[in-house]
């Protein structure tokens, strides 16, 4: 498409392509921008109900685990539990980081004890 005066194109008729690296790259700079936009989100605090059925586990895993999960007391020793969603996201995804990786051989525990085992008769 041609302007009025028939000199250049209009913008609506240029056309770009973007190669894949393009496309990641322009990926990449919007991720950044929505994480500095949610830092600085006021901190937003849920109780254990919420938090555990956003993770999809039970409430007794989420008292459980509160001090791993960096919880907070409202109103003092005794008050109710409150965790930031940002903040608990940060620890499950540094555990899954530093998680060992998973073996075919299934859950073998290794124990060493010093006890004299019983003797099996035949």
């Amino acid at each position: 498409m041609r302007s009025k005066r028939g000199d250049a194109p209009t913008p609506a008729a240029v056309r770009v392509r973007l190669d894949r690296a393009d496309v990641e790259a322009i990926a990449e700079r919007v991720l950044d921008l929505l994480e500095a936009r949610a830092d600085r989100l006021p901190v937003r605090y849920v109780d254990a109900v919420t938090l555990a059925e956003a993770l999809g586990v039970d409430r007794t895993w989420v008292y459980a685990h509160a001090r791993e999960l960096r919880a907070i007391r409202l109103g003092g020793a005794r008050g109710r539990l409150r965790f930031d969603v940002r903040t608990v996201e940060r620890v499950l995804l540094a555990d899954t980081a530093t998680a060992a990786p998973a073996t075919n051989g299934g859950s073998r525990r290794s124990t060493r004890s010093t006890a004299e085992l019983l003797p099996i008769n035949p």
